[in-house]
């Protein structure tokens, strides 16, 4: 299993920066040379292609690496990056290669955009044609054809709506691309596919902190510092101790985001690759400026890097014996239940009192409304809300993932979809706990949560099987509204709600696994869940603690 984690480059010095920037330049305009060079050899396609074991012509990569190698600069003062840069090209043209023996789908030959912001002159034109009411930018070809075709047929009405649609997608693709050129196309990304200490880049740990080594420059080049690790670096891939050796390359501090979510792929993955990828920092809208006016040198202060890490999980597979089923609470962020194969009751203790999620998100939903009216779209406050709710729901995953590794357990879910959603979790948000179910279910060897109907589980009884929309009572005795109650209106079984319910999930997925992994019908389950249970409403299960 492989998972990429984004690292922030941490306050890196002018001087790195301005290394990087160099680096990333020079790898982006040199890529692009040598594109545009083996894509004018003519009749490439040919010389690339071979015949396969069904005697149709495929594109060979070893054939096309053979050609880049003569078109690579030799002596290129980025001299590591040159094997790198060989299977950036040769990938980004097998891909056009495929898809033009394909035929499927028009394939217009791999390009690198020009480093170079939009002149004045150049911007000026450009508005010009969004400005001008008369002019018209170009349909595709193929659009032009779909609308020709429905004229031919007598439909009209279909061709002017065609019309207006290729039209808008025009002028957006059009925008689109003068956005992208009035700032300048960001370098293009350096992907290192070793991870050693002679070559590509090696993630490093020293004094509690994580570390990127990468080797960007030439031997003798003034940019290329061999500088001698502290003894205490310790290699994260191999665990051998590297401090005491020269390095001649850049030593980058990386930043672990807020929730740590970056060290659980450090401390349980093995990194495989990385990519060094560059981003515009957002500038307030007063501080924005014509790329004319801007000034020609580059400004560490307005770029941030980033190191986009891809790790392998190799848990050992763990065999499960029980099932933990997971309800999305009313009054609770969620409740669990675990059940042996048996469908015995085993602990329905496992939950997580949501009331200071809802008082936090209550809190910022009315910041947030106070913030609307007053006119201001945009604030720290909205972006709070979500990284909030994500911490509380990663805290809440690792809890169910270890209590599942502990009991070796199925974890069951409920497949929830938009307009089932009237409970205490909102749909994306369930949604992100199933994601973090499963791929922390996953990296420590658990299956992939199996998901069951969420229809009716809030209305079975777990300790006869009844299914009634009475036994969720909506008043008490007194005529107060209440919604954590189960009450079983056949057996008078009572239970919080959310716990019955992950009773009845559970049962679920151990129904839908001993089926095949795919869910019988409604009818036939209470069938089951009543044999299971005892027919005379006897606790087969054992009593639900509560």
């Amino acid at each position: 299993m492989f998972k990429t984690a984004r690292f922030k480059v941490h306050n890196p010095s002018r001087h790195k920066s301005t290394m990087l920037w160099y680096a990333m330049t020079g790898y982006h305009e040199t890529l692009k040379a040598v594109l545009e060079k083996t894509l004018a050899i003519p009749d490439l396609l040919e010389q690339v292609s071979e015949l396969d074991k069904k005697e149709k012509l495929r594109p060979n990569q070893y054939k096309l690496r053979k050609i880049l190698r003569t078109i690579l600069p030799r002596g290129w003062e980025l001299a590591p990056l040159r094997g790198y840069l060989e299977l950036d090209a040769a990938a980004m043209l097998m891909s056009h290669f495929n898809k033009v023996y394909k035929g499927e789908n028009e394939s217009n030959p791999p390009t690198v955009s020009s480093l170079n912001a939009m002149t004045d002159e150049e911007f000026r034109q450009a508005y010009s044609e969004f400005s001008d009411p008369v002019a018209r930018l170009a349909i595709k070809p193929q659009h032009q054809e779909k609308i020709d075709k429905a004229i031919a047929q007598g439909e009209t009405r279909v061709a002017k709506r065609l019309s207006k649609i290729y039209a808008n997608w025009a002028v957006s693709r059009a925008a689109g691309q003068v956005l992208r050129k009035l700032e300048g196309t960001l370098p293009h990304p350096i992907e290192f596919t070793n991870n050693e200490f002679g070559r590509g880049c090696l993630l490093a740990y020293y004094d509690g902190n994580y570390y990127l080594l990468v080797r960007l420059f030439a031997s003798g080049h003034r940019y290329c510092e061999k500088r001698v690790l502290k003894e205490g670096f310790i290699d994260c891939k191999t665990k051998e101790p590297i401090g005491g050796k020269k390095y001649p390359g850049l030593i980058l501090p990386l930043e672990l985001g807020r929730e740590f979510h970056e060290r659980e792929y450090l401390t349980h993955g093995t990194i495989q690759s990385a990519k060094l990828v560059v981003k515009r920092r957002e500038k307030p809208a007063s501080d924005a400026k014509h790329p004319a006016d801007q000034p020609a040198s580059f400004n560490a202060g307005d770029y941030d890097f980033y190191v986009h890490a891809a790790f392998e999980f190799n848990p050992a597979k763990i065999e499960t014996e029980t099932f933990l089923g997971i309800d999305r609470g009313a009054a609770k962020l969620g409740a669990a239940t675990l059940i042996d194969r048996m469908g015995k009751a085993l602990e329905t203790n496992l939950d997580l009192d949501g009331d200071a999620f809802k008082l936090e998100m209550r809190h910022h939903e009315e910041q947030i409304i106070r913030l609307q009216k007053l006119g201001k779209q945009r604030s720290r406050r909205f972006s709070l809300r979500g990284k909030r709710g994500d911490i509380i729901l990663g805290e809440y995953a690792n809890r169910v993932v270890s209590i599942a590794k502990q009991s070796r357990s199925q974890i069951v879910i409920e497949a929830i979809r938009g307009v089932t959603m009237g409970r205490f979790l909102k749909q994306s948000q369930f949604s992100k706990l199933k994601q973090m179910l499963t791929y922390k279910a996953e990296r420590e060897g658990l299956p992939a949560p199996v998901e069951v109907p969420a229809a009716y589980t809030s209305q079975t009884c777990a300790q006869c099987g009844h299914k009634d929309s009475a036994n969720r009572p909506k008043k008490d005795a007194a005529g107060k509204a209440i919604q954590d109650v189960f009450k079983c209106v056949a057996c008078g079984h009572t239970a919080n709600a959310d716990s019955n319910a992950s009773v009845i999930i559970a049962l679920r997925g151990l129904h839908q696994v001993e089926n095949g992994g795919k869910f019988k019908k409604f009818d036939l389950f209470q069938q089951w869940l009543k044999e299971l249970i005892g027919r005379d409403g006897s606790p087969a299960l054992g009593q639900v603690n509560q």
